[in-house]
């Protein structure tokens, strides 16, 4: 039996979802895809159809085995589904799946985006179950969900093999520290998101093991570019000369991550070129002072605060806890070139109506970097559904990353997309993030270069020696 303490309620299903469902294709950890579900596939020409060619030997939990007709059945749903359209347009130009033999699907498009809807297929395969129940084909399957305790149990007949782990129990809390002190007093095996600010207490326990790994995910800074002064790419620039990233790092993030690009820096496309901005104040100061953004004078009779050129809003979700010592070292920073950020704390369904619409000036939040180019759309096309700024700057160039139908294309298009994140500035990009497990020493954890270990959690092996602490001793 394994436990793992979660902190996270609203986003359970992710976690089981992981643990109980198989995906048609997914990505790695540098962005190619791999297969899963669909063993092999290929693209016409014209990247007009793709042609899938699924494994024969998937059992469902519920013993049927896994065929095209599900397949088939899965997409069509999912490209039904408005929220699902919105995070991932590429669904849209979907024109039919057709069935052509009980393991083999083809699907045709409206537009030649094929090589992006390879990445569109990074989704959970489920036959419908009783009670709208869906059936999956994971490593383990639900055996019962009750408020704050998930229980999985092992897929005996899993394709990839049975799990040598017979029982998985999920615990929710309400913090990240309360999921922490279960595991101290040794009620849970793995803790899923270690603080930062209990990192060093964690590494000093020796009965527990540490594993990192770079998320796409980073801090940013962005700007509402549809209003003034923000709609001038000029001071978005000055402004992000102005922030000393590693002192972020550093100082908010206990030197833990790394400096953010505004993409995936591990993204094959991108070669491991890496556009960032430099700590320059000076060049921010004579920037500002180029636009027209002077320091009012120290003894101007009519100063009510501190003297600024320029005075803004940043709002943020205060459910996040590390925005809040960015958001304050970020705002000290401004200050020394005479800038004033305001940080607003709301709720985050709060933010999130009010970034929706433009009465706002920027927003401190995580965004996410596009392990899978597709998700490029959702943040920074106009018409994704999370483009909250407002840029229009990289939409062309998007529209030819949709369409790219060789390597050679697709390099093309990121490597201009990624040059205009840089000289247009829509964002500050601060830092990459980094998230932590921490899992008792009774697990043999397969720790794979690059991908999350809740991935590989059905390999784990209990170790030889489980006469010690912790709930996996309990089996």
């Amino acid at each position: 039996m394994l436990t793992i303490g979660y902190a996270a309620p609203a986003g359970l299903n992710v976690l089981t979802s992981v643990l109980t469902d198989d995906i048609l294709i997914r990505t790695g950890p540098d962005g190619r895809v791999e297969s899963m579900l669909a063993k092999s596939w290929s693209v016409n020409v014209a990247g007009t159809s793709v042609l899938v060619e699924l494994r024969e030997d998937v059992p469902f939990h519920d013993g049927s085995l896994f065929t095209a007709a599900d397949a088939k059945a899965t997409l069509d749903h999912l490209r039904k589904l408005p929220g699902r359209l919105a995070r991932n347009p590429v669904l849209g130009d979907i024109e039919s799946i057709v069935v052509e033999g009980p393991h083999r699907i083809r699907i045709d498009l409206t537009r030649p985006s094929a090589q992006l809807l390879l990445l569109a297929l990074g989704v959970y395969v489920e036959k419908p179950g009783p009670d709208d129940a869906g059936v999956g084909a994971g490593p383990f399957y639900i055996e019962t969900q009750e408020p704050g305790e998930t229980t999985l149990r092992v897929h005996k007949d899993y394709y990839l093999g049975r799990s040598d782990i017979d029982k998985v129990i999920i615990k929710t809390y309400a913090s990240v520290r309360m999921a922490w002190a279960a595991m101290m007093r040794s009620e849970i095996d793995l803790l899923f998101d270690v603080p930062i600010e209990a990192r060093e207490f964690v590494e000093a326990d020796t009965s527990v093991r540490l594993f990192s790994r770079d998320t796409p995910y980073a801090y940013v800074l962005i700007f509402n570019t549809r209003r003034p002064p923000f709609d001038d790419y000029k001071l978005r620039v000055a402004l992000s000369h102005a922030i000393d990233r590693q002192a972020l790092i550093d100082g908010a993030l206990g030197g833990r991550g790394s400096i953010a690009s505004g993409v995936w820096p591990s993204h094959w496309v991108y070669g491991g070129k890496e556009l960032t901005y430099g700590y320059d104040p000076k060049t921010a100061d004579r920037q500002l002072s180029d636009l027209g953004f002077l320091v009012p004078p120290l003894e101007d009779p009519n100063r009510t605060s501190f003297p600024s050129r320029l005075r803004f809003t940043a709002i943020f979700g205060q459910d996040q806890a590390q925005l809040e010592p960015i958001g304050l070292r970020v705002q000290r920073q401004l200050r020394q070139i005479g800038v004033e950020m305001e940080l607003d704390a709301k709720p985050q369904t709060e933010m999130d109506q009010q970034v929706e619409g433009t009465d706002w000036d920027a927003a401190l939040l995580s965004l996410n970097t596009a392990r899978s180019l597709g998700r490029l759309y959702r943040y920074w096309h106009s018409s994704g559904s999370s483009a909250v700024s407002g840029f229009t700057g990289a939409d062309a160039t998007l529209d030819s990353l949709r369409s790219a139908l060789t390597k050679a294309e697709t390099i093309r298009a990121a490597g201009a997309f990624q040059q205009i994140l840089f000289d247009k500035a829509p964002a500050i990009f601060l830092t990459n993030l980094e998230t932590t497990r921490a899992v008792g020493r009774q697990f043999e954890v397969l720790d794979e270069p690059g991908r999350d270990v809740i991935e590989t959690l059905w390999r784990w092996r209990i170790a030889n020696d489980t006469s010690g602490n912790g709930a996996g001793a309990a089996n």
